[in-house]
């Protein structure tokens, strides 16, 4: 599977000191050079941890790669940054299967590109499909994100909904097991 990643998603992985579960789904993940700038090098200035995490993992799993062409146009015509345009780049130059990326114009972008897009909270969902979290882990996580919302730019509406879907998915269980 060829995944490639815009900077939120490794950040966010990051901060909950959770980029094991980014490799356990995906095994290896392509980044832009903006990419590894805005996620390793503008953190490691800030002193932020997530960024000493996500260098550590750079040519382990987390691959930095070169793009052949230019992202201009792709700026120009939606209207996003530059890091969502070369990242939807790359994935079209890599073919890729997946890109994870947060930022609903990016995201739009890269669907109109004939992309597969994925954002942070839908990584965490396939996680619990995939028993790499619990439904009670993917709460704890979610409700960190709703907490700190300084840190998570992810729409509260949307956090709020995939934290009722698992604490029904949680009752359910208890519910199953005889547990009240």
């Amino acid at each position: 599977m060829i995944v490639v990643s815009d900077t939120t998603p490794l950040i966010y992985f990051g901060i909950i000191k959770r980029l094991d579960l980014l490799r356990s789904m995906y095994g290896e993940i392509s980044i832009t050079k903006t990419v590894f700038r805005e996620t390793v090098t503008e953190g490691i200035a800030l002193g932020k941890t997530d960024a000493f995490l996500i260098e550590s993992e750079i040519g382990k799993w987390i691959k930095v790669e070169d793009l052949k062409g230019d992202a201009g146009e792709i700026c120009s015509k939606y209207k996003i940054h530059i890091g969502e345009a070369e990242s939807i780049l790359l994935a079209r130059e890599l073919n890729t299967d997946m890109l994870l990326m947060d930022e609903r114009d990016g995201r739009q972008a890269a669907k109109d590109a004939g992309i597969k897009v994925k954002g942070t909270i839908g990584v965490i969902s396939d996680c619990v499909n995939r028993h790499l979290l619990t439904a009670g882990a993917a709460v704890e996580i979610l409700t960190f994100f709703r907490t700190n919302p300084s840190e998570f730019w992810i729409s509260p509406g949307i956090i709020d909904i995939a934290i009722r879907k698992y604490e029904a998915k949680i009752q359910e269980w208890k519910k199953m097991n005889g547990i009240e």
